[in-house]
């Protein structure tokens, strides 16, 4: 059964796959892009070195809050014995098994590849070439790249928080964000009635709340508010998330809190938790 596989460096860039794979002997092994997807509580680093790219290579290192955008891609077994081999598992990268949120914020299981690691090495210029090309073929941006080459902290791939229950302003919650600007907002999706807060559900029909800075330092707070798992995970009371969201000044990425199965509760008319009657 083939498996997504979650890429971030340099096998982001398809003819750097495949001329490892023919100098290796893996013929026939291909990675089949899926789409671009992100992996929560993760940040891009080069804190490993490697002599065949004469410097620094990508890694990821655990940074709750933050986001790392990549491409989700089909593994078959010759696949994944090709990759094992460039990233040299497992004496250097590892497989660890991992959620993707996908652009629709539902969540997928895949794996991708960590390493420990080794403190900051600055990478070569042609390592960061291929990594860039790969960037740009899937229409990925290369800010965090370059960031991570410097040993900077990335800029935040994901810079707000929708809220539409408890935590909107006035609510029972929002405490836990009562200094943090607010503006009214709307996600796609449906709202339900769980007696004293409200579930979201992707989907159809729309969802009324507001939309904040994301208070990265607070999301350990949040997750437990919310009974969220680390990661974006499936299997708390509510999943964490990245949507698009609607506001005056246009669309916004932003996480949210969702719940993937609503158990039958009851829908809110007009997604509006403050007007549920």
């Amino acid at each position: 059964m083939n498996r997504l596989y979650f890429g971030y460096g340099s096998n982001l860039d398809a003819a750097d796959f495949e001329h490892f794979c023919a100098r290796r002997g893996f013929r026939g092994a291909r990675l089949v892009p899926r789409g671009t997807a992100l992996l929560l509580d993760r940040q891009l680093v080069f804190d490993r070195h490697a002599a065949s790219r004469r410097g620094g290579v990508l890694n990821l290192r655990d940074r709750p809050g933050a986001a790392v955008e990549g491409v989700l891609f089909e593994a078959d077994p010759r696949a994944r014995e090709a990759l094992d081999a460039k990233e040299g598992v497992p004496f250097a990268y590892r497989p660890v098994d991992c959620h993707a949120v996908l652009p629709d914020g539902g969540a997928v299981p895949a794996f991708t590849c960590i390493a420990p690691g080794q403190g900051h090495h600055a990478p070569d210029e042609g390592y960061l070439a291929v990594v860039r090309r790969g960037l740009v073929a899937h229409g990925l941006g290369h800010a965090a790249l370059l960031a991570a080459a410097r040993g900077d902290d990335p800029p935040p791939a994901v810079g707000h928080l929708f809220v539409y229950g408890t935590l909107l302003a006035g609510e029972a919650n929002a405490g836990l964000l009562e200094d943090l600007p607010r503006e009214a907002a709307m996600a796609r999706g449906m709202l339900h009635d769980c007696g004293a807060w409200p579930a979201m559900v992707l989907g159809e029909g729309q969802v009324r709340g507001e939309v904040l800075t994301w208070p990265r330092q607070r999301v350990a707070a949040l997750d437990a508010l919310e009974e969220a798992l680390p990661h974006g995970a499936p299997g708390g009371a509510y999943r964490r998330t990245v949507l698009t969201v609607r506001t005056s000044r246009g669309g916004l990425r932003a996480y949210a809190y969702v719940v993937d199965d609503p158990a039958g509760l009851p829908v809110i008319p007009g997604g509006d938790w403050r007007r549920r009657g």
